[in-house]
């Protein structure tokens, strides 16, 4: 294998594995992302285990899952990040990102980077603007159906209508200086991350660049929103356009046709993303950073998009449901001197991503560090994540038997070649009780919280989950439509007991 001098991170928030040309779409057009597939190693079954945004992250930056143990929080002391490992190398480390919950106060997710660049106006950032002067004809109204705001008598329909226009009105003040393609937020921060590659960094210095944006998350307004023009996924629809949908459940509330609408916004902004990505890509080539350069990407999950198969029944995430639209993400990985054009079955999680970067990394650094002038440093002997490259060489068959994924204290689901099994956690039978079963072997272990009020980003969403656990033939019913654990009792204890011992490992690592 080349030497690897550099490591390139892209994350893109909230993408549907199945909305990639190279995961089998044939509808969305995403030739730069299905390119980079052919050329080199695709992941059919990575999932993230810890949801949503804020956890990945976490996960990712520390090499750790986090299902077992938190849920949505900021980094703590005790946590050691690819940043805190690198401090007082030769590599140089640089965030650029929109991403607003990773700037949440007091979060600390930008903790150790050499050089950081937040771009404003992303969702959760846009109340910022909630005072600016607004333009009279941009209405909030404007940008979504009557049907999910009020009721037949003009009513208001309830408090979460009031607050998805009030949501709209602080997106549209920020989103009025819109003049091109280039004000989306995913062209600024893609070309944020090429000035810094082109004339940022010290090009003496080998580096790792994490690029995080929050495209194509919602609110679903790629360029024809803003143009005026029809979306090219959707010419037909004669509706206004649907920046948002309520946190409520899809029906009774927004109809098929308005769901379809919403989708196909999703698609026009995923293709604005693909093709902003590959101009990043080519910033790469570009500069001559090609060859020496492993490159990760990947999202942190996709996206409830409506009922059935598309979401369950639910168009954001409002719910903690830790179905497959939602934990299987794609994932995309070069790695300088591996012949690519590889499509890899086995099971990975985000973590192993963690796991890949720290390998490449130490390719890339000297065997020995320099002084540390008495300050304490540290290294990747915590980390949880399994290094791929040994798979993408055809050294191993594969880094795991199963995945897991969830939300900490209310979900947990294991998926493995012929099933993928959710079990719902009771509020009597929460976190707290698993904790008891480990208490003999951990004494001094702190009881978990869960923070039902800031389990998500999403405005309104609940905590809400089915009565009984559900299990799905993965190899016929991929996106767990027909439920059959009352038919397969044995496979569904069987599962629980794998995946509470597998996840009380984890707790005791």
């Amino acid at each position: 294998m080349a030497n690897i001098r550099n490591v390139l991170f892209i994350m893109l928030d909230t993408l549907q594995f199945n909305y990639l040309g190279c995961y089998g779409n044939s509808v969305v057009k995403t030739p730069n992302l299905d390119r980079f597939a052919r050329e080199n190693f695709l992941f059919e079954n990575a999932y993230s285990e810890g949801l949503p945004t804020v956890p990945v992250r976490r996960a990712i930056m520390t090499g750790r899952f986090t299902l077992p143990v938190a849920g949505w929080q900021p980094l703590s002391a005790d946590d050691t990040t690819i940043t805190d490992i690198l401090w007082g190398q030769w590599m140089q480390t640089a965030l650029v990102y929109d991403t607003p919950p990773m700037r949440l106060p007091k979060y600390g997710y930008s903790r150790g980077f050499d050089y950081v660049k937040f771009c404003p106006g992303h969702e959760l950032d846009h109340p910022t603007w909630a005072r600016a002067p607004k333009d009279p004809a941009m209405k909030p109204e404007n940008y979504t159906s009557p049907t999910m705001v009020w009721n037949e008598k003009g009513e208001m329909i309830d408090a979460e209508s009031q607050a998805m226009l009030d949501e709209i009105d602080c997106f549209i003040r920020f989103r009025q200086s819109w003049r091109s393609e280039a004000d989306s937020n995913v062209s600024v921060v893609a070309s944020e991350a090429i000035r810094w590659i082109a004339e940022g960094r010290d090009k003496k210095r080998p580096f790792f660049l994490w690029v995080d944006s929050f495209d194509p998350h919602e609110p679903w307004d790629p360029p024809s929103v803003w143009e005026g023009k029809p979306c090219p996924y959707d010419p037909e629809y004669e509706g206004n356009p649907l920046l948002l949908a309520p946190w409520t459940p899809v029906e009774g509330r927004i109809t098929d046709r308005e769901c379809e609408h919403i989708r196909a916004l999703y698609m026009e902004k995923i293709t604005l993303v693909d093709r902003w990505v590959g101009k990043l890509l080519d910033a790469v080539k570009k500069e001559g950073l090609w060859d020496d350069t492993l490159i990760a990407i990947t999202s942190d999950h996709g996206n409830p998009m409506g009922k059935g198969e598309h979401g369950h029944g639910i168009m954001r995430k409002s719910r903690p449901w830790p179905y497959e639209e939602l934990v299987h993400i794609p994932l995309l990985i070069r790695a300088p001197g591996l012949e690519g054009g590889k499509r890899i079955a086995g099971f990975v999680q985000n973590v192993d991503i963690s796991a890949t970067m720290m390998a490449a990394i130490k390719e890339a650094l000297p065997r020995e560090r320099g002084p540390s002038m008495g300050m304490k440093t540290y290294d990747d002997s915590a980390f949880q994540g399994v290094n791929l490259l040994p798979v993408m060489r055809g050294e191993k068959a594969k880094a795991r038997d199963f995945a897991i994924a969830g939300y900490y204290g209310m979900a947990w689901s294991i998926i493995t070649d012929d099933y993928s099994f959710i079990h719902w956690m009771k509020k009597d039978i929460s976190i707290e009780e698993f904790d008891s079963i480990l208490i003999s072997a951990r004494p001094n272990e702190k009881k978990a919280e869960v923070d039902e009020e800031m389990w998500t980003c999403t405005l309104g969403a609940k905590v809400e989950v089915p009565e009984g656990d559900e299990l799905y033939d993965r190899r016929t019913d991929p996106f767990q439509l027909r439920n059959i654990a009352a038919r397969h009792q044995d496979v569904c204890e069987a599962l629980l007991q794998k995946l509470m011992l597998f996840i009380g490992d984890l707790k005791l690592d």
